[in-house]
């Protein structure tokens, strides 16, 4: 049969028809036109991206009397011959299969011969990284002074299997993927000579799957429209390839954001029957998720080379996502593809992981949950109407699949004599619901109560209310170690914090009404609180005083602050 391959029919023949390699093929044209052609290169890059074809260009460059800048005019005898591989005078040599010592040493006697009808003795070694150490240490004086008629061309996919030694010796070419764009032009235009039709979704597949390599695209188009009557259609392509539709990913990431198990089992147990290879689908499932995070940046979507409808899918369903969950899920995908190709049952060790996904609790920072926790006891205060009077009550929720039993708030002194190291007592955030004490807040209220305590009680009595505080939020009571009273008006009590953020005065003011009713509690008496933010600038003797007391008197309570140090990896700034 007389068929060429794609892939060898449409070759480059001159540096013009170099696709996606711009930056070697002009360097080279330059050399030619300044008549500065070294005597060595080395090719490096991934497979199927022209590196042997760049060389026997070169080469043909360098022996063809009719070239102009470089590119061969393919039409003299040698120039046919090297294109036929049956020049005398430029010799390709697989690096895989002769590797050994004395191939390189007849190597080195053969170039000492001049050329036969053309200008240059050229010597092509395909996959140089293959030859011994013995056979690279053989070539190294050859190639660093040939003679005059000399010249060497040598490809590799594993550069750094190359020695520096010979590297160093020659000039070294960095070929790079070839763009989808650029595989896709190409396809495009030899469908086009082939006099084939084709629709986008088909091309698009084809030069996805190439992943960068041109003769990777050609082989497959090859494959394709062997398959195909006169038409090219998207649903040959998937069958033909084995491709995973982007459906079933966008169900297996849905399902595990709506916890939906039916979807999921049903998602799974299609991909089995099916016959899908797991390895496809994992990472299938990892660039999924990947181009689910690009969606959700700003024009991140741009970077995809995929269609504009499937952009669109993206865009929507990313707005469901947060890119912390989805980062976790791309380590939980990332472990699994190393270690799927390892195992017995990939089948089973992929559905195991996308039930741990299932189960999988959405990510929240800490700041949220004390947030949610105050607008919770904000809540609970609004729906409960208790009586103000000197028992004021905390109700505290031990188990939440219990009933909750209210408990007479202790004393500041009994409080204090049971906060220490020993006293090992579990209160959740999430689990203290504040008794709603009546706060008689309206102006009216607080004129009618115009009998305060004295400033100095107050003082005396504010390292206690602190304590009780941090017994029932740490992170108050933290704030709070750095404030002090200064003066109360009828019932209104200020209150200067010192040299804190301005998200602690916010979480004061956040959770006011809880330290408002401990603090009544243990004054006996409403007051109102008005918390001053004050800077070191600002800060008078007397204060400092007061700060200095509540730091030397407050309980120990490390334990706790410790476990939750633990718990979440963080630490307290103070």
């Amino acid at each position: 049969m007389s068929y060429k391959v794609l892939s060898l029919k449409y070759r480059p023949q001159n540096f013009l028809e170099v696709v996606g390699q711009e930056h070697v093929t002009q360097t080279l044209i330059n050399a030619f036109i300044k008549d500065r052609v070294g005597q060595g290169y080395i090719f490096t890059g991934p497979r199927g991206v022209g590196k042997t074809t760049t060389a026997r260009i070169l080469a043909k460059g360098l022996n063809c009397k009719d070239s102009k800048n470089g590119n061969p005019c393919n039409k003299c005898t040698i120039c046919n011959e090297i294109t036929e591989y049956r020049n005398l005078d430029v010799l390709e040599i697989d690096g895989a299969s002769n590797r050994g010592i004395e191939e390189i040493r007849n190597l080195r006697e053969l170039i000492k011969f001049a050329p036969m009808n053309s200008s240059y003795k050229i010597f092509i070694i395909d996959e140089v990284h293959m030859l011994t150490n013995q056979a690279f240490n053989a070539l190294l004086r050859t190639l660093e002074e040939p003679p005059s008629h000399g010249k060497f061309i040598m490809c590799t996919t594993d550069i750094h299997k190359v020695p520096d030694t010979i590297i160093s010796r020659c000039q070294r070419f960095d070929f790079n993927r070839i763009s989808i764009n650029d595989i896709k032009e190409s396809i495009n235009s030899i469908l086009l000579k082939e006099k084939f039709e084709s629709d986008v979704e088909s091309v698009d597949a084809i030069a996805t799957k190439s992943e960068g390599s041109m003769r990777d695209a050609l082989s497959i188009l090859d494959q394709v429209i062997a398959f195909s009557d006169s038409k090219i259609n998207f649903k040959d392509v998937q069958n033909i390839l084995g491709l995973v539709s982007s459906e079933i990913y966008f169900r297996l990431t849905d399902s595990i954001k709506d916890k939906n198990a039916e979807l999921l089992l049903e998602t799974l147990t299609n991909i089995r029957q099916n016959g899908i290879p797991i390895a496809d689908v994992v990472k299938g499932l990892n660039v999924h998720i990947r181009n689910l995070m690009y969606a959700s940046l700003n024009d991140g979507i741009n970077i995809l080379d995929i269609n504009k409808d499937l952009k669109n899918e993206y865009i929507e369903s990313s707005k469901l996502w947060d890119i912390r969950d989805l980062l976790r899920i791309t380590e939980v995908i990332n472990d699994l593809e190393v270690n799927i190709n390892r195992s017995n049952q990939p089948y089973i060790m992929f559905e195991i992981t996308a039930l741990k996904l299932l189960e999988m609790d959405q990510t929240v920072f800490i700041e949220d949950l004390l947030n949610q926790s105050a607008e919770n006891v904000d809540i609970s205060e609004k729906k409960n109407k208790v009586t103000n009077n000197n028992d004021t009550k905390i109700k505290v929720e031990k188990n939440p699949e219990v009933d909750a039993k209210e408990s007479d708030l202790l004393d500041a002194n009994d409080t204090m004599n049971k906060t220490d190291k020993n006293n090992d007592i579990d209160v959740n955030i999430n689990d203290v619901k504040e008794n709603n004490v009546d706060r008689l807040k309206s102006k009216n209220n607080i004129e009618e109560d115009i009998s305060s305590p004295d400033i100095d009680f107050i003082k005396t009595e504010w390292i206690k209310i602190v304590t009780m505080v941090t017994n029932i939020r740490t992170s108050i009571g933290i704030v709070m170690e750095h404030s002090a009273p200064i003066k109360i008006e009828k019932n209104i009590l200020h209150v200067e914090v010192y040299n804190q953020p301005k998200f602690s005065l916010d979480l004061l003011n956040k959770n006011k009404q809880i330290i408002e009713e401990i603090a009544s509690k243990q004054l006996n008496k409403i007051v109102v609180l008005n918390f001053l933010e004050v800077h070191e600038e600002n800060i008078n003797s007397d204060s400092n005083n007061n700060i200095s007391t509540v730091n030397e008197n407050k309980d120990d309570n490390t334990d706790a602050m410790d476990s939750v140090i633990e718990l979440f990896d963080g630490e307290i700034l103070r």
